[in-house]
């Protein structure tokens, strides 16, 4: 079973609100908890990794925030991904100096597949298409 991380999860539901909110422009990290009912403490945190990655531009003071660095459309889940958790990437089920066949080892073959194709569809996909419908509207 593949699942992402709390912290992907969030990070891509805040990038998506972000997308979403009519005007677009600074939105600041209260908001979108309210928009989201994501904790803002951890809003704040994933928003900071992500203005360090350069997803998100950010302003201090009284009317600072957030706001996309890029297009939605130009902001892959991968990127996302990878900015919060690091590498998509297969790891064996045993250490490497316990397996004396890691380069021949077929398990480790499906495992490096399935990391490929779960990034593969990762970066087919971007914040700009992703719909989770935070205002009411009907998406198609």
């Amino acid at each position: 079973m593949f699942r992402l991380s709390k912290g992907s999860e969030y990070a891509i539901a805040g990038l998506v609100y972000m997308a979403e909110r009519p005007g677009g422009g600074l939105t600041g990290v209260e908001e979108v908890s309210k928009g989201t009912g994501i904790s803002s403490q951890y809003l704040a945190k994933i928003f900071r990794t992500l203005a360090s990655r350069g997803i998100v531009s950010s302003a201090r003071g009284r009317d600072g925030g957030f706001m996309l660095a890029r297009g939605p459309g130009e902001i892959t889940l991968l990127q996302v991904v990878e900015a919060i958790d690091g590498p998509v990437e297969a790891r064996c089920i045993r250490k490497e100096d316990e397996c004396p066949e890691s380069g021949s080892c077929h398990l480790f073959g499906v495992l490096k597949s399935c990391a490929a194709s779960v990034a593969g569809v990762l970066g087919a996909h971007t914040i700009g298409t992703v719909r989770l419908n935070f205002f009411g509207r009907k998406k198609d």
